[in-house]
């Protein structure tokens, strides 16, 4: 099974950072604290903005993130920065260092390995269920998501913004797979899982290594499941995932 190497440095510059947060905080140009009808509350926007930054590795593990900082670049008090960090901490991304601050979480090799291990037998799982109760219109929606990963194989190019492509179809592929089992807690259960397993990919291991192998894999999920062979989807599954386990230093 290969395994993909760790990347010592796949992250933006905290300028880059600042100025995609900034893109995504129109709260930017109101008064601090304010709120139109139907907006999104401030706490929620900073909380999915960062999380997001987090999840497409625009910060090293072990970076501080400053309060007031963030605050400045989403135009916010400092209480919805607060509440965003304390939902993070709980989700695993953020750790807080008593009367020092907050700082993306560092995880040892045995977390990310016995994790890997873990994410593996549920996504495997997942497959192996799919393969028995998809219906028609469920293979349908998994062979259309297929087929518009299989296009990125033809772009000559391994930029940020094609892996981030990648990310999201990828994530629709998964969730699709999800719903096929016709159990919404078993889904409900896995999303956690999967935005982990997206944060150590983008900052331990790295994606374009394996890009269009992941691709090929998971057409072949895909017709396993879609032929009704659940142990096939299984497998192939489990070693999609496994593949995925970045080599770490111990």
């Amino acid at each position: 099974m290969a395994r993909s190497k760790v990347v010592s440095d796949g992250t933006v510059s905290s300028a880059e950072a600042k100025q995609t947060a900034n893109k995504a905080s129109p709260s930017k140009q109101r008064k601090k604290g304010t709120q139109r009808s139907g907006e999104v509350p401030a706490n929620s926007q900073v909380y999915s903005s960062v999380k997001q930054q987090l999840l497409d590795g625009y910060y090293r593990p072990g970076t501080w993130l400053s309060i007031d900082d963030l605050a400045s670049q989403f135009g916010v008090s400092r209480q919805p920065v607060m509440d965003a960090i304390k939902r993070l901490t709980i989700e695993g991304f953020i750790e807080i260092v008593p009367q020092v601050g907050s700082r993306v979480r560092q995880y040892s090799a045995n977390d990310i390995t016995n994790f890997f291990d873990l994410f593996a037998l549920t996504e495997s799982h997942i497959a192996r269920t799919a393969a028995l109760r998809a219906d028609p219109d469920d293979i349908l929606e998994l062979r259309l998501i297929s087929a518009q990963l299989g296009v990125l194989t033809k772009i000559d190019s391994k930029s940020y913004e094609l892996l981030k492509l990648y990310r999201s179809l990828n994530r629709k592929l998964h969730a699709a797979l999800s719903n096929s089992t016709k159990s919404p807690l078993l889904g409900e259960m896995v999303e956690g899982l999967r935005d982990r397993a997206d944060f150590f990919i983008t900052t331990y291991a790295g994606l374009d290594q394996r890009l269009a192998d992941a691709i090929s894999e998971h057409e072949e999920i895909v017709d396993a499941i879609a032929t009704r062979q659940p142990d096939k989807a299984g497998e192939i599954m489990l070693a999609h995932v496994l593949a995925f386990k970045p080599e770490i230093p111990e």
